[in-house]
């Protein structure tokens, strides 16, 4: 059973084109689709939302043949989708496993939540592997408070291998990692176990928000924080992307764990990125679900956040050595790049000429855009083929824009001591990622405040980078393909 549904977005329309098939429009951005009866009945059924398994049975089709064709849908901006609601599901047998040391205070507060999930209690156990602690005895007094099992490394050997030590003696179906430091809420376990009725799901992640809210930094972390993976489902099999979901909220077949091997025990940091990296490798889903949340005490003093931030940057290295098929791309039209590039450059080095070039390739992109509107069968007007391109070109300006500033900022301030046009490039990529990055996410902090952390946050980010790429001997986490949009 394939666990989701799909709904047709709102201003999404479907239309009897004039040769007699069908018409899927989205005026924003602008997308045209012909599909025959088949699919128009389909695309019908998602008014109003429908799931997969209704879907199949209603047109006679396969669960895998309607997620297909919805998945092809959804990626063209016509569909979104969620988990189904289900009348009753089945709740599996759960080991959730928390790793710790020197975290008494924080490992009793999760314990505690742990026990008020509605869930079965009967089906699930806790497993706590206390890694090194210099005061042992306070761990194990919580645990025995709490009443859960307690594994004890005589040294530090890191997450990884304390997950694994845990794993090898869990009972569950499945592996619930979560991080001493988090707070789970009460519908933690219950909202993300359905989707292992899906078969071809290998793992569930949930949301991480901030537990903490006061502080300019913790207001910071609210909308910034990389343990946050958005609020839109997500699922993925092979590919070419890094996508992950961190393990401080991980659900995990147990059968499939122990085919991968578990958790890479040499690795300190990104160990979470390579287990999920694999585990897509080997076929299976990796599916992200919104829905699962738990709270995550996040560094609360700058130097520790950016500390943890070079830490990040510095695993991408390794991460790419273990994964060569890993690339970082951007999936959109040469000519929202080549505005982007004549845009920036213009700015930087104050030459009209560049400027009209922007301009140039931006309105010949609106020409193509509505020829191959109207060669779908659509006459749009002007205004809205101007509207879809400029939302296109806007945004390949803040991801390229993006990339200068999460790994070139420092070697843009370099050159820019003999080449001063460099600090001008660096400082519109600040401004135009910067800017977009703060009214998308509304923090609650003055665009000031907002901008120094950011900019701190990146700096540490790709110093991390740098390391790791001198340390591995490659520069593969600054390669960026560019894919041509269809």
């Amino acid at each position: 059973m394939i666990p989701l549904a799909y709904r047709l977005r709102d201003p999404v329309q479907l239309k009897r084109a004039p040769q007699g098939n069908w018409l899927v429009i989205s005026p924003l951005p602008l997308a045209v689709l012909r599909i025959n009866d088949a699919g128009a009945r389909l695309v019908e059924s998602t008014r109003g939302g429908a799931s997969v398994p209704d879907m199949a049975r209603s047109l006679g089709l396969s669960e895998e043949a309607v997620l297909g064709f919805c998945e092809r849908l959804r990626e063209r901006g016509f569909l979104e989708v969620s988990r189904a609601v289900l009348e009753s599901a089945p709740y599996p047998t759960v080991t959730v496993i928390i790793p710790t040391r020197d975290r008494a205070l924080e490992l009793d507060e999760c314990l505690a939540a742990l026990s008020r999930l509605d869930y079965p209690r009967e089906k699930i156990e806790v497993i706590v592997v206390d890694d090194g602690s210099s005061d042992p005895a306070s761990v194990r007094k919580v645990t025995e408070r709490r009443a859960c099992r307690l594994l004890v490394n005589e040294k530090n050997r890191g997450p990884a291998y304390s997950r694994n030590r845990a794993a090898r003696e869990a009972s569950g179906e499945i592996l619930a990692f979560i991080d001493s430091d988090c707070v789970p809420e009460p519908s933690w376990l219950k909202e993300l176990t359905p989707y292992f009725l899906w078969q071809r799901v290998g793992a569930v992640g949930g949301r991480t928000l901030g537990y903490y809210n006061r502080s300019f930094l913790d207001r910071y972390e609210e909308v910034a924080s990389p343990l946050d993976m958005g609020g839109h489902l997500r699922f993925e099999g092979r590919s070419t992307s890094s996508f992950y979901v961190p393990t401080c909220t991980l659900l995990v077949r147990t059968s499939l764990y122990g085919t991968l091997g578990g958790f890479r025990e040499h690795l300190r940091v990104g160990e979470d990125v390579d287990l999920c990296l694999r585990l897509r490798e080997s076929g299976a889903y990796l599916l992200y679900a919104p829905e699962g949340v738990v709270r995550h005490k996040h560094r609360r003093r700058l130097s520790q956040l950016l500390r943890q931030r070079a830490d990040y940057g510095r695993s991408e290295a390794v991460l790419y050595r273990l994964h060569p098929e890993m690339r970082k791309s951007l999936p959109h039209e040469l000519g929202a790049l080549t505005t982007t590039l004549a845009l920036t450059l213009g700015v930087a080095r104050k030459d009209p000429r560049l400027l009209l070039l922007a301009g140039t390739v931006m309105a010949g992109s609106v020409l193509e855009k509505r020829r191959r509107v109207r060669k779908a069968g659509l006459v749009v007007s002007l205004r809205q083929a101007s509207l879809s391109v400029l939302r296109g070109h806007l945004s390949m300006l803040y991801f390229v824009n993006f990339h200068l500033v999460r790994y070139h900022l420092l070697t843009l301030a370099l050159l820019g001591l003999p080449f001063k046009r460099a600090w001008a490039v660096g400082g519109f990529a600040t401004a135009v990622s910067g800017t977009v990055d703060y009214v998308v996410r509304q923090p609650r902090l003055p665009y000031p405040a907002y901008l120094a952390c950011y900019l701190a946050e990146h700096v540490a980010y790709q110093l991390g980078v740098s390391v790791g790429c001198l340390k591995e001997r490659t520069l593969r986490p600054y390669a960026i393909r560019v894919a041509r949009g269809s």
